[in-house]
């Protein structure tokens, strides 16, 4: 072969590997970057990584999480919350959670309308009631003093999920 070919090859080769990891990149971030039930943005103060079939799958929040065992059939096993208030990764099995607050950050807050310029509204959102996970107890409840929901562990919540 000569010189001018193994070089021309060897630049082809190169940037067919360029491109392909280049649409690899953009596929796993577009992955991370909204949720793998409700296709919302993951929200950067309730994102929740569980396993699915061995996968690493990323949601916007611990409700949709959840609900995609009821949704799919499939195990979804939390392995990361995130902290509400700082943005923190949790390890599940310490975290507390607030259910059912005034405050749903995936919640679109432009309502959605019919042809006829009236509110359509829903009747099932797979992120309400909002769940917010918290790394302590005591900033759990003062959340909620605030703003109303539930106060419980993240693995009571887990397990009614998985009955």
């Amino acid at each position: 072969m000569k010189p001018k070919s193994l070089v021309a090859l060897l630049f082809a080769v190169l940037v067919v590997g360029a491109l392909s990891y280049s649409a690899w990149r953009f596929v796993a971030e577009r992955e991370t970057l909204s949720c793998r039930a409700c296709s919302r943005p993951v929200h950067e103060h309730s994102r929740t990584v569980a396993l699915v079939d061995g996968k690493r799958r990323f949601y916007c929040c611990p409700a949709c999480a959840l609900s995609e065992r009821h949704q799919s059939g499939k195990p979804v096993d939390v392995i990361e919350l995130t902290d509400y208030l700082s943005g923190r990764k949790l390890e599940p099995a310490g975290a507390f959670v607030v259910r059912n607050s005034d405050v749903n950050p995936c919640l679109q807050h432009q309502p959605a309308v019919f042809a006829d310029k009236q509110p359509m509204y829903s009747q099932f959102d797979r992120c309400s009631p909002s769940i917010l996970a918290f790394a302590s107890k005591t900033a759990a409840e003062d959340f909620s003093r605030q703003h109303g929901g539930q106060v419980l562990r993240f693995s009571d919540l887990a397990s009614e999920y998985q009955r």
